[in-house]
């Protein structure tokens, strides 16, 4: 991998300083001035290399993609290809509370989501990662159906039904916290996954049953 010219560099810093400034401060709260305090830089350095903090925002997201999908890429690898573990790891890795949460990243993700509704271009960008993030669970559905660990008809429905109820909760967790009782997000998403793609060991004792 080539290495990032000084520009490249200076833009990630800057883009990072950001989300640094979000996840207390939120994306409104944020200013340049801020941004370049964070960055330790001029703000006239920021404005050299962003034409406004809404480009800044388009990089943070950038940054907080590759984060998020070299942190998944991580979990799954423990799963060695089973499906049925990369589904529960899929889940963990989102919703489950351990060393590796990452309640900044969380904040950053929540305004993102949220600007998203106002802004077409940052739309369009958390669009992108969360059809990534569907389309990567929908072939972990496929290959547990071929394997017959599942009984999934519909791969992308089912995917798309879990990566909206961890978005629910990634809300719920910001607003209202207190609504979720505490540990139960993952095993809960992972009960109403099981409904939906025919797992679990009740289901997989039933098929071997059926086969003897």
């Amino acid at each position: 991998m080539a290495r990032p010219t000084n520009t490249a560099e200076r833009r990630i810093q800057i883009a990072r300083a950001l989300l640094k400034v979000m996840a207390k401060n939120g994306y409104e709260g944020a200013t340049v001035a801020d941004v370049a305090k964070v960055a330790k830089i001029a703000p006239g350095l920021v404005h050299y290399h962003f034409k406004n903090k809404l480009e800044i925002l388009l990089a943070a997201v950038d940054e907080l993609t590759k984060d998020y999908e070299e942190r998944l890429d991580r979990h799954l690898k423990v799963a060695n290809g089973d499906p049925d573990r990369e589904l529960r790891v899929f889940i963990d890795a989102h919703l489950h509370l351990g060393k590796e949460a990452d309640p900044e990243a969380l904040a950053c993700w929540i305004d993102i989501s949220g600007e998203s509704l106002r802004e077409p271009r940052v739309r369009k960008a958390f669009a992108r990662i969360m059809v990534g993030s569907a389309a990567r669970l929908a072939d972990i559905l496929k290959r547990g159906t071929a394997l017959e660990l599942f009984s999934c008809e519909e791969p992308e429905v089912a995917a798309a039904a879990v990566v909206a109820t961890i978005q629910g909760y990634f809300v719920l967790g910001a607003t209202a916290r207190e609504v979720i009782p505490r540990g139960s997000a993952a095993r809960a998403t992972m009960a109403m996954c099981e409904g939906l793609i025919g797992s679990g060991s009740a289901t997989k004792a039933a098929r071997r049953g059926g086969k003897r």
